[in-house]
């Protein structure tokens, strides 16, 4: 068998049309999104758009796969995946769980049609807007139908919060109301790539009728630029320039702009010179309503209980809880079954602890469960009474504030009556202590744990 991308495709369309027959369901949720790259004696690559897609693929379907393999007289060979190819048809809320392509919207004859396909299913329509992202959203749609009015839009947040989707949202409503508008769509990365070769190759500027001839720039990721004084003087002028025409500029960022480690002074102020806005965490009514939306592209029938269980246990972004919706429709494709409760968690079980591991826990909450757990009030543990009864529960609520959150020992003192930052130190140190002899006490203070993880 030799090498060639040409005869991995004869392979790809036979493996594929053997997955077609076992489930048309299945290929068209998950096989029809790959791209075979290359096959030899050994293995056969597939690209795919992420890790956890192809993660999930070989656990779930790997004997599915293989068995189409063997059908095509490949028995035996390795599956390798590489990523950043294809679309995710799912629609994952941010694109930038890989590197964004470069999207030159503007009537292009080069835009592919993978890429226009993406900005198809990214709409302002199919946004769920939660009072989160409601500003972001309102600004993002103005820029869009405004251009100029609002310039720089600058939206930050969180991985998964939305960003990418935005700025997709945009370039399909200027497609669908201005069609001969230039848009230019690029993550920073993208943005730095194109740069160094246009430097290696003299094609300065080309680059910079690239990046510069548009009626809007929207650009992923502006963090990037830290530390990089040759891209930022070149994202400088390019800004200058757009800003200068009155053409729009909207920049997402995981980071204020201020916050930005190594971003020179001039950028910061042109990036908060026009909007600033944050998209923060989603509340459980707008992960609610992205469920019951994503489960209709799926055509995947999850009861109310089901979907509830996920939206309260996957809080930290988008993407995960998508991610979850996804892990139940392939089960339900490959085993031919409905999903229960019992069945949701124990599919999701790995994930729901990972979520549970990586959630943002507040001294309030901590304090709440501990008050529950002792019967007690929430402002005596923030009060200055020292009976037993509420010492002891006041120093495990220290102890756990210290563990579980990023707060120093001078934040949680203050968020316990003003007490000092030595008292916390001793709180921290008596737990430690006591929970090595107190099996009562270190059972407690699991219990607590699990309770605040979810």
């Amino acid at each position: 068998m030799s090498n060639g991308e040409s005869n991995a495709s004869e392979v790809w369309q036979s493996v594929a049309g053997y997955i077609r027959t076992k489930s048309e369901d299945v290929y068209k949720q998950w096989f029809k999104k790959m791209v075979p790259i290359s096959v030899d004696e050994k293995q056969i690559v597939l690209g795919t758009s992420d890790s956890f897609f192809a993660t999930w693929v070989l656990n779930n379907c790997g004997d599915l796969l293989n068995e189409a393999l063997a059908s095509a007289g490949c028995a035996g060979l390795e599956v390798k995946f590489e990523y950043g190819y294809g679309i995710d048809e799912t629609g994952l809320d941010d694109v930038d769980s890989h590197t964004p392509p470069e999207i030159d919207d503007g009537g292009s004859d080069t835009v592919s049609p993978e890429l226009a396909d993406l900005i198809r299913k990214h709409s302002f329509d199919n946004f769920v807007v939660g009072e989160e992202n409601r500003y972001a959203y309102s600004a993002a749609l103005a820029a869009a139908q405004k251009p100029g009015t609002i310039n720089p839009l600058y939206i930050y947040g969180g991985s998964g919060m939305g960003k990418t989707h935005l700025l997709l949202a945009v370039a399909h409503e200027v497609q669908a109301h201005n069609p001969k508008a230039r848009v230019r769509y690029t993550s920073c990365e993208n943005f730095l790539n194109a740069f160094l070769d246009s430097l290696r190759t003299k094609t300065m500027y080309e680059f910079r009728e690239t990046f510069r001839n548009v009626d809007y720039l929207l650009v992923d990721d502006v963090h990037t630029l830290g530390n990089k004084t040759s891209l930022q003087e070149e994202f400088f002028n390019t800004f200058n320039t757009l800003y200068g025409l009155g053409k729009q500029i909207i920049l997402t960022s995981d980071k204020q702009p201020s916050e930005i480690p190594g971003l020179e002074a001039r950028l910061v102020s042109r990036f908060v010179s026009g909007v600033t806005t944050q998209i923060t965490q989603s509340s459980f009514e707008t992960r609610l309503a992205i469920l019951k939306q994503e489960q209709q592209c799926l055509r995947l029938k999850l009861s109310d209980e089901v979907l509830t269980f996920i939206a309260e246990r996957i809080s930290s972004n988008i993407r995960p809880l998508k991610g979850a919706l996804m892990s139940l429709s392939m089960y339900a494709a490959a085993m031919k079954k409905e999903i229960d409760l019992e069945t949701a968690k124990g599919i999701l079980s790995d994930q729901l602890e990972k979520e549970a591991e990586s959630r943002t826990i507040s001294i309030e909450e901590i304090q709440k469960a501990v008050a529950e757990v002792f019967g007690i009030q929430v402002y005596d543990l923030t009060g200055p009474k020292k009976p037993k009864n509420i010492a002891e529960p006041r120093m495990i609520a220290m102890y756990l504030s210290r563990k579980l959150t990023s707060k120093s020992h001078q934040e949680i003192g203050r968020a316990f009556g003003g007490r000092s930052h030595g008292t916390v130190i001793h709180a921290v140190k008596q737990v430690e202590e006591n929970s090595l002899k107190d099996e009562d006490l270190k059972r407690v203070l699991n219990q607590l744990q699990r309770k605040l993880r979810g």
